[in-house]
């Protein structure tokens, strides 16, 4: 396959960052730029990928601390579900309540939705809604290359905290069953933060879904 995937693990809460890069086209999105907007520009650069776009699988501040600088830099459009626009707003806000400072996105996003396929040179990208860690968290999932980029939903061995603002514990548990669940077993998971797992050890070794 022409797709391209690699791991940033930037700012202070570790958040992992993922580009994508169609090698045919060169290409590339940029998945929760959290932080560090130098390095990512720089790998940018070195690559000869031409950035299209930034998605947000959700906007909480560690997610998008690099945004401003990547489009002060580039000009591209952020992608967002709608629902999330709040947090996206006061990125900046929620950031100086744990004592980190990060750029407020100033560019307002562009809607995407459940369901929405969105394309990187070849490759189709689908969005899968996913609230309960944040109103408008999305997944992506793309099925050619067996990958879903589960952000702050899934981790391995774990889910993302609901004891944050505008976050429902029982909706995360029922988004990670119905719309997570479902894709097939040795789907690879890239989350929003820690390692790798799959659907299948997820089914069967997540202490919060057995």
């Amino acid at each position: 396959m022409n797709l391209s995937v690699y791991l940033f693990t930037v700012g202070p809460l570790q958040e992992n960052c993922y580009l994508l890069a169609d090698e045919k086209t060169k290409k590339a999105v940029l998945i929760d730029p959290g932080d560090e907007a130098d390095l990512l520009l720089g790998v940018l650069k070195e690559k000869n990928y031409r950035l299209e776009s930034i998605f947000l699988t959700h906007a909480h501040f560690d997610h998008v601390g690099a945004v401003e600088d990547i489009i002060e830099a580039l000009k591209v459009p952020v992608l967002l579900h709608p629902s999330d626009n709040v947090l996206y707003d006061n990125a900046a806000m929620a950031a100086a309540r744990w004592e980190i400072t990060i750029k407020q996105p100033t560019t307002k996003p562009k809607e995407i939705k459940d369901g929405q396929i969105l394309k990187l040179g070849d490759t189709e990208i689908e969005c899968i809604f996913t609230p309960g860690h944040a109103p408008g968290h999305i997944a992506f999932y793309i099925k050619a290359e067996n990958l879903l980029l589960s952000g702050d939903a899934l981790f391995k061995e774990g889910i993302g905290r609901t004891d944050l603002p505008f976050a429902d514990h029982q909706q995360l548990l029922k988004s990670i069953k119905e719309r997570l669940f479902v894709l097939p077993d040795e789907t690879n998971v890239y989350s929003g933060h820690g390692e790798g797992t799959t659907i299948a050890h997820e089914k069967k070794y997540n202490p919060f879904l057995l």
